[in-house]
């Protein structure tokens, strides 16, 4: 009776066992100029490749001096207050609330502790990576927002200009972080 007890729970633990789910796939992106990114906004060039999901394309989303990037599908019906969540998209525009000061090597808006903290209250697991040795300054951040929940990536650079900066933005398909941390290590690498 033992022998058919044990035959039946390793019969019934064979059917059942499901294997693991498979690793995600290495997000697939392609390196594109930051000035074609930006289409030609920057004050001069900048020698820096953007890793863009394969996917994306430049959109017509119209807001003046924002360069939206998403699927063509999505394009069609995304707005810029309307930014297609389920398969997320990137943008970038000059900053108006940040500006880089060499002098001091300070992006001011981000590094002094006001602006740390106004960041610290809007979002969870804030974290900054600062690239202030090469000639052009930048800061990464990635975190999680208090009111989406979701994760967001921001890439703060100066132009070399005056004290002019410009950013990135991407917001991973549905809020995936392994795809959102993957593209921004792929730019981090870029930037060094």
């Amino acid at each position: 009776m033992k022998t058919i007890c044990f035959a039946a729970a390793m019969a019934f633990a064979t059917v059942t066992w499901a294997a693991p789910a498979a690793p995600a796939a290495p997000v697939q992106t392609r390196d594109v100029p930051v000035n074609v990114f930006m289409q030609g906004r920057l004050p001069q060039p900048i020698a820096l490749n953007v890793p863009v999901p394969v996917q994306y394309a430049q959109s017509k989303v119209k807001r003046i001096g924002y360069s939206y990037w998403m699927r063509p599908e999505d394009a069609a019906t995304a707005t810029a207050d309307k930014l297609p969540t389920a398969h997320g998209y990137m943008y970038g525009s000059m900053a108006t609330s940040v500006t880089y000061d060499a002098r001091y090597k300070v992006f001011y808006g981000i590094d002094d502790p006001g602006s740390l903290n106004k960041l610290k209250e809007s979002a969870t697991n804030v974290q900054v990576r600062q690239f202030k040795d090469g000639k052009h300054p930048a800061v990464m951040i990635s975190m999680i927002s208090r009111s989406t929940g979701q994760p967001a990536y921001f890439m703060y650079m100066s132009t070399g200009v005056k004290k002019d900066v410009f950013f990135l933005v991407l917001r991973a398909p549905d809020g995936r972080p392994d795809i959102g941390a993957a593209v921004w290590e792929k730019l981090a690498q870029n930037i060094k």
